[in-house]
């Protein structure tokens, strides 16, 4: 996909970041309506895909984490080469959306927090506000919770995530059934509108 506007300039990037196989790609199409690659083996995503919307590019990332077939050092490596990836593209970035499976955040930051470790979600997403001034956190695969456990768990999530001024923008969304796509369309037209970006025609 290209990524300059008509007059050569390198386009405003939205990304999207996240675990492996937690629905980025499905996130995607959901939201713009173009097909990318899904796949249910984690790690389906091993290159960066771009969607061009006009104004500004949406990009979706490999997953950091567990990915089928690989060593750990392996996904030491790709973990590293997607930082580095997105640290180079900071100048760029309007807005980052890290996606995580909500059916299964509460159960991987107690088995984090049992090692004495920052959940990985929640240090991506620190990095995240490091290199970008806006995020959207997606509370995806909210269909996979019993509808009375659905606000309880985002709760739960809103208390981990590292508090830095403004309170983190939430959107529990189900990529799979189109739940709360509008919604999450809505956060990233008010945060291009508020960069002076064209919204996209969705």
């Amino acid at each position: 996909m290209p990524e300059q506007d008509h007059s050569g300039n390198e386009k405003p990037m939205v990304v999207f970041a996240g675990r492996s196989n937690v629905g980025k790609s499905s996130v995607m199409r959901a939201l713009t309506g173009r097909r990318l690659k899904v796949g249910k083996r984690p790690g389906t995503t091993r290159w960066e895909k771009s969607i061009d919307l006009g104004a500004v590019l949406f990009v979706d990332t490999p997953g950091f984490g567990h990915m089928a077939g690989q060593g750990r050092k392996a996904i030491e490596r790709a973990k590293t080469a997607l930082v580095q990836k997105l640290e180079s593209w900071s100048g760029r970035l309007v807005l980052a959306v890290l996606v995580i499976d909500i059916s299964l955040f509460r159960e991987l930051v107690e088995r984090w927090e049992n090692k004495g470790e920052i959940p990985i979600d929640m240090e991506f997403y620190t990095f995240l506000s490091e290199i970008s001034q806006h995020v959207i956190v997606v509370a995806n695969k909210i269909d996979k919770l019993p509808s009375g456990n659905r606000a309880e768990e985002i709760d739960y999530l809103h208390d981990k995530i590292p508090q830095k001024g403004l309170a983190p923008v939430i959107v529990p969304l189900s990529a799979k059934q189109g739940t709360n796509i509008v919604e999450l369309r809505n956060e990233i037209e008010r945060v291009l509108q508020a960069e002076g970006l064209q919204i996209p025609t969705w």
